[in-house]
């Protein structure tokens, strides 16, 4: 059972704190895809799992022990890098067999679990080749097998794709999904590409300045974002934000902008906040050119047309709203022309609310 926990960790780099009593279980088999900015401490826990950082405050357990004092080779964790890490002067075959060998493992066991390994990668005929004469996509299934060989009971990827071009980044988030459902493997994956993130977790934590913000599966932060940050910081492009004020008339609640211009229903969750500041959220793709058949309430605002993008399955529209910045992601026919105006239209129960001052979700 390779679970891993953390209990209350804290990681101190002389006066600056990059984790903050962080508590986190992941659990046998389990993909779990840290994610969050550059700078908020995921590398920092990954490398605390592989024993590469020590632990200034809490523990760290790795299947019921504790591994707070315990070197990584005694860890039987594998990890693989995001510039690869290879032995330039070795072929394949030979970064493949490296660790085997100095574990002292018998040439006819390493032969069968290098060539297994380069089998299950599709790398079979890369073994006589030097890094050098590889592409980035091959060097980086080369450094995926030389951890498969190991047989660990986890493995830690810390922003494996972040060197290879979009095309090749996307190839290689379906092998590395692929390669987890045959491995049945516990993993830690890295990254700041949230896109990477809601494609390959089971489960993410989101974390920012050391804290992690939410753990939860990819549609539930989606659909349920605990707080402002997670809400901005998963989906792409992220979620619209407009500031404003909740006003009470004779019809119930509305949400105002703070130009005073916009008012939309709000819902009676909200009724507590009455003539308080607080922030709107929508996600472009919840902004139409018509009203949702299923929706029974909604707002409908215009807005000016600044920029338009045709990707030609769909298109983006940047918008401003009382001179807030929004985007809105539309079907291809539906998209206007630049310096235009154009009415959108918002369900209500697509709408997030959040507390201005401690970023919350309310609604």
């Amino acid at each position: 059972m390779a679970v891993i926990k953390f209990e209350h960790v804290t990681k101190n780099f002389g006066k600056i704190t990059a984790i903050r009593n962080v508590d986190l279980e992941i659990r046998d088999k389990e993909f779990m895809v840290l994610v969050g900015p550059s700078g908020c401490g995921k590398s920092t826990l990954l490398r605390m799992i592989a024993g590469l950082e020590e632990i200034s405050a809490g523990s760290l357990y790795i299947d019921g022990q504790i591994v707070n004092d315990l070197p990584p080779k005694d860890r039987d964790i594998a990890i693989v890098f995001q510039n690869y890490a290879l032995y330039p002067h070795m072929t394949a075959y030979d970064n493949l067999a490296f660790g085997l060998k100095i574990r002292g493992f018998k040439k006819s066991a390493i032969k069968e679990k290098v060539l297994e390994a380069a089998r299950v990668l599709e790398i079979e005929p890369l073994l006589d080749r030097k890094p050098k004469a590889m592409s980035g996509g091959q060097r980086q299934r080369v450094a995926i097998g030389r951890a498969i060989v190991r047989d660990p009971k986890v493995f830690l990827f810390d922003e494996p794709l972040s060197n290879l071009d979009a095309k090749l980044r996307g190839q290689m988030r379906l092998e590395i999904a692929s390669l987890h459902k045959k491995l049945q493997a516990t993993i830690v994956y890295v990254t700041h590409d949230q896109v990477e993130a809601m494609t390959l977790g089971d489960r993410i934590a989101v974390i920012n300045q050391g804290e992690i913000q939410q753990i939860d599966t990819p549609q539930n932060l989606y659909n349920f974002p605990k707080n402002r940050f997670v809400a901005g910081f998963i989906g792409s492009p992220p979620m619209n934000f407009i500031d404003g004020v909740i006003r009470r008339s004779a019809k119930g609640l509305f949400f105002e902008d703070s130009s005073g211009a916009l008012y939309a229903a709000a819902p009676q969750a909200l009724e507590a906040y009455t003539c308080r500041n607080i922030v709107m959220g929508i996600r472009p793709e919840h902004l139409h050119v018509r009203p949702e058949k299923e929706a029974e309430r909604y707002a409908s605002f215009n807005a000016e047309v600044q920029l338009v993008e045709r990707l030609g399955h769909e298109s983006f529209a940047f918008v401003r709203l009382h001179g807030t910045p929004i985007a809105a992601r539309l079907a291809p026919e539906d998209a206007p022309e630049a310096n235009t105006t154009m009415t959108l239209y918002a369900a209500i129960h697509r709408m997030h609310f959040f507390d201005k001052e401690t970023g919350k979700v309310i609604a």
